[in-house]
């Protein structure tokens, strides 16, 4: 008791709280990490709490890719004297890790009680150590390993070996700040409702789209949204790969009562004609993703007699079925808390990007597809002290490696990386909020990457809603609230003589989108040369913007204006506040270090082999 008293004294007098967010790295709670952070600045401090059933040493790692290659390792462990130990460690292949040149991590508490071993440490998010890991706003593989017992002589040796289940890894969002709001903070007159399927067989295919209506709650006066959690049925978390809330209008909701399609497949005759009035997206969720908070002086506005109240919702369900199974019942959804206490702004959602025209060649390695939002489309719909952007999700299907979304102001001079993800996890997808809003006015816009990488996918991939197809989309969460639902642009393979492709292969300039797309799957023995000419092809050829408005049945018209991702160079990288910025979560790269520890063999395998 009294050594339990002692770790929580020491927690209070470092000013940590360790259990704002968290995550299971091993099954059965085998191995927890906690983790805390006030601010998200390069120099401000992020407070780790490692929890694992062992009696021995724990270890933790930053990984860029989930392996022990370039991992930031962090290792720690109790002796039989009492004494804490502290390592901060990387790794430069699947062999012996080095002790780093600089101890940046600095120990809070250590605690060994009922054969479980807790360890708090803390590091800055930005250490300047080319050995260590730099926390940013990218997707995290924490790596996890453990060991039965404590290092003889606090030796490492290859007796300390973790063994093939004492491992693995998980895909983290470490600067989360959209789960950050404690439920008891709230406003107390909270009511929820649910939009979820009910015991819905799903088809034996590898991917369905499943739409469903859904009235919404009948509320005389304007109420805000203000969460959005999933309601994943147990055993389907890896069916249900996602769900988009849409927002309805222009039906009378007495036809939505007695019209008999109230869900199906997407987009096909089981779906009632009014399917096309649902183009405003809410709330996108994707597979990984947790409970989603609105920032406390934003709501979404639902309910009252306004036409900005939707007539219905409708839920898109995404499932993902590879092997084909006919044995999947799902109930999943969404449930929508709302307050009648109602916040200073409305909130909205716009859609950036594309999925038309996106073509990925065979074997691509870091190929990237470009999506421009241009100033002819934010001139439309923005008002005129503009909107301010306070989160994001992006989103790809299984080629995905990187996506980054720039912003270019109207004149040119100034442009900045608004939101990235460098290590993006197909299947770990949040909505995440910016660290500092950002104000977008009109004429400004935004440049949308994707970049995609596979060399075992041995064909073209094309724009599609299967995961084996692919997209490039960004879903922006703003405020004011506008009638805009998508802007981005699109291009095909439009030959001329000029294109570098017609000089490759000379393709006729006459031939047609299609007749070009099939002609380059006619390439014989499809090489990297080649995908360097379809490259330079997207940079260099026009696209096309579009600009759509359908809310309320009034769309934007679209804007054919040719435009060049080459008049958007990439925005310079940030400086941080005391050193070069690494890129995102890129990991250990130096291989110098003042010592080596051989004996570390048993910290992690020399062959670290997750797959």
């Amino acid at each position: 008791m009294e050594t339990a008293l002692l770790f929580i004294l020491l927690l209070l007098c470092n000013f940590v709280n360790t259990e704002d967010l968290s995550a299971s790295l091993a099954a059965g709670g085998k191995f927890n990490v906690s983790w805390s952070f006030s601010e998200t600045t390069p120099d401000s401090e992020i407070v780790f709490t490692i929890s694992a059933h062992t009696e021995g040493w724990v270890g933790l790692g930053f990984s860029p890719n989930g392996a022990m290659t370039g991992a930031d390792l962090i290792v720690a462990w109790i002796d039989s004297e009492g004494t804490s130990h502290l390592m901060d460690m990387h790794a430069t292949g699947n062999w012996l890790p080095l002790v780093d040149s600089s101890q940046d991590v600095s120990l809070v508490s250590a605690l060994e009680v009922n054969g479980v071993t807790s360890v708090t440490f803390k590091r800055k998010i930005n250490t300047c150590d080319d050995e260590d890991a730099v926390i940013m706003t990218s997707t995290t593989r924490l790596i996890y390993a453990f060991g039965d017992t404590d290092p003889t002589n606090n030796v490492l040796s290859p007796l300390n070996y973790h063994g093939a289940t004492n491992r693995g890894v998980k895909s983290v969002y470490l600067l989360d700040t959209a789960s950050k709001i404690p439920d008891e903070s709230l406003p107390d007159d909270l009511q929820y409702f649910d939009l979820n399927v009910t015991d819905y067989h799903v088809p034996a295919a590898d991917t369905t789209y499943h739409c469903s209506f859904h009235d919404p709650p009948q509320l005389d006066t304007k109420h805000h949204i203000l969460s959005i959690e999933p309601l994943i049925t147990k055993g389907n978390e890896a069916l249900v790969h996602h769900m988009v809330f849409y927002a309805c209008w222009g039906v009378d909701k007495e036809h939505l009562r007695n019209n008999n399609k109230t869900e199906g497949i997407c987009a096909t005759p089981e779906m009632p004609e009014f399917e096309s009035s649902c183009f405003n997206v809410e709330y996108a969720w994707a597979i990984g993703g947790s409970k989603f908070y609105w920032p406390a002086h934003t709501g979404v506005p639902i309910g009252g007699n306004d036409s900005s109240s939707p007539d219905y919702y409708m839920l898109q369900m995404h499932y993902d079925n590879p092997q084909l199974l006919d044995t999947w019942v799902d109930s999943s959804g969404l449930r929508v808390t709302y307050t009648s206490n109602l916040r200073e702004k409305d909130a909205g959602t716009i859609q950036v990007g594309t999925v038309d025209g996106l073509i990925v060649p065979p074997k691509p390695e870091n190929f990237e597809y470009i999506s421009i939002c241009h100033t002819s489309c934010t001139e439309q719909w923005m008002p005129d002290d503009g909107v301010t952007v306070f989160g994001y999700l992006l989103h790809a299907h299984l080629l995905g490696a990187k996506i980054k979304l720039d912003w270019y102001s109207k004149d040119g001079c100034q442009s900045e990386v608004l939101a990235e993800d460098n290590s993006y996890d197909f299947n770990y997808q949040e909505n995440r909020l910016l660290p500092v809003p950002k104000k977008l006015l009109p004429g400004d816009s935004l440049k949308l990457t994707c970049t995609y990488t596979d060399s075992s996918r041995n064909r073209f991939t094309y724009g599609g809603e299967p995961s084996t197809d692919e997209m490039c989309l960004a879903i922006l969460n703003y405020y004011p609230k506008q009638q805009a639902t998508t802007c981005g642009s699109y291009t095909g393979i439009n030959i001329n003589q000029t294109d570098p492709i017609y000089q490759r292969w000379d393709f006729n300039t006459s031939s047609t989108v299609e007749d070009n797309i099939e002609l380059l799957e006619e390439v014989a023995n499809w090489s990297k040369e080649d995908t360097l000419v379809l490259q330079r092809s997207y940079y260099e050829t026009d696209h096309y913007s579009f600009c759509t408005k359908v809310s309320f049945h009034i769309n934007y018209p679209n804007v054919l204006v040719p435009i060049s991702p080459q008049s958007y160079p990439d925005p310079p990288v940030s400086q941080g506040n005391s050193c070069l910025q690494d890129t995102p979560n890129s990991g250990a790269k130096s291989t110098a270090s003042l010592y080596l520890v051989y004996s570390v063999v048993g910290l992690f395998s020399l062959v670290y082999n997750l797959s």
